[in-house]
């Protein structure tokens, strides 16, 4: 055996089941394996039962392998997720599971109270940023990258807002954004770091433009890209 997660893991899969992806294609079956993770796609629940039943009897008695029953299902695509996609209306979206545990990373790598500068924070967080598009970045929901772009930018307003903690500095740029001195005073004493992310005036100032002027990353511009183009250049 080996760990859990080791690059050889899953070569030793392909060794052991390579006999599996023979019965398989011998039995005319549609089918995606990863490791020891695959699904089996059929036209009907009928159908879903009894393949499933018949596979799970060959991995035991035929390869002698054990079957973990609580993971084994049979279930509508939609409803599965398969290496952190799930296939909706028949297009590729990130499942709810991998959405959460991108949200867990994100959050640790902006947190308020962190002492790195914005900039250095965006490297940071723009290196997560990259592997994660470049495995996720096939998905096909423009909506869901453009939520969790619009989410990641509310949480690095907040630790903007954290950091200035002389307003002069956000009063001069919202100064320069367009409002008067006297309005873009009143906006900062009035506002509480999380909760003033939303407020129009912050969002006003710190911008799209101003975001990208930082260098952050944005998902949604990879979005539906073709997939034979690599999504950064050397």
């Amino acid at each position: 055996g080996c760990p859990q997660g080791s690059p050889v893991s899953p070569m030793l899969s392909n060794i052991v089941l390579n006999e599996l992806d023979q019965e398989l294609e011998r039995r005319g079956h549609r089918y995606c394996r990863w490791a020891d993770d695959f699904l089996i796609l059929v036209k009907s629940e009928r159908a879903a039962r009894r393949v499933m039943d018949g596979i799970v009897k060959y991995l035991e008695e035929e390869l002698r392998l054990p079957v973990n029953k609580e993971k084994s299902m049979t279930s509508p695509i939609k409803d599965v997720p398969f290496l952190g996609f799930q296939i909706l209306r028949g297009k590729i979206r990130v499942s709810n599971k991998a959405r959460a545990k991108f949200k867990d990373k994100v959050r640790r790598l902006t947190q308020r109270n962190n002492p790195l500068s914005m900039s250095e924070n965006i490297q940071e967080l723009n290196k997560y940023l990259q592997g994660w598009v470049a495995y996720f970045g096939i998905q096909e929901f423009k909506k869901i990258f453009g939520e969790l772009d619009a989410w990641i930018r509310n949480r690095l307003r907040s630790m903007q807002l954290k950091k200035w903690k002389n307003p002069h500095k956000f009063q001069r740029i919202m100064i320069q954004s367009g409002f008067k001195p006297q309005d873009a005073h009143r906006v900062w004493v009035s506002m509480n770091k999380w909760q003033s992310v939303h407020r129009r005036a912050v969002r006003f100032t710190l911008n799209l433009k101003w975001f990208r002027a930082q260098g952050l990353l944005f998902l949604n511009d990879f979005t539906k890209r073709p997939l034979e183009l690599p999504l950064f250049s050397r």
